[in-house]
């Protein structure tokens, strides 16, 4: 059984290789889709996409599940807009409301982003293996419960900061 120190170290590397293998799928992606003849887009636009395929659609929703403020979503749906990849409509629940969507031209884009993600996926089986691609999907895909939002939800009884 790992000691709580070790435990600590394994949470903290961990955070990287995520991130690292969220890299590698949005740098393939990205290469593949201007190869295809995309625009490039930024990560903030790409996961504001999934998002919105998701039905997270507001754009409120859309700052809050991104992290960042209104107005800094408020701009990267613009410039969606702009491009021809989302429209802003009245929310059909709430006319004071706006919901964003995505358009016929999103939505080609989208499928092929799908398809690029596929190929990805099969280079990364051919790379490190179809069991570990399954373990990772199936790692990924567990529940893992609410975030955690406070110490008390965490099994680790006497851990300190070292702030």
């Amino acid at each position: 059984f790992p000691t709580k120190a070790r435990l600590m170290v394994r949470v903290e590397t961990l955070f990287i290789p995520l991130f690292e293998a969220f890299s590698w799928f949005d740098a393939g992606l990205q290469t593949l889709m201007t190869e295809a003849g995309w625009a490039e887009v930024s990560r903030s636009q790409t996961m504001a996409m999934i998002l919105v395929r998701q039905g997270c659609n507001r754009p409120a929703a859309i700052a809050r599940a991104l992290g960042i403020s209104r107005q800094s979503a408020s701009t990267i749906i613009a410039e969606m807009i702009e491009t021809g990849i989302f429209a802003m409509e009245a929310d059909p629940g709430d006319k004071r409301a706006k919901i964003v969507t995505i358009t016929p031209l999103g939505q080609k884009r989208a499928n092929d982003a799908r398809a690029a993600v596929f190929q990805l996926t099969a280079e990364l089986e051919r790379r490190i293996g179809r069991d570990n691609v399954a373990n990772l999907w199936n790692a990924l895909t567990a529940n893992w419960g609410p975030p955690v939002e406070s110490l008390r939800d965490m099994n680790t009884a006497g851990w300190k900061s070292s702030i």
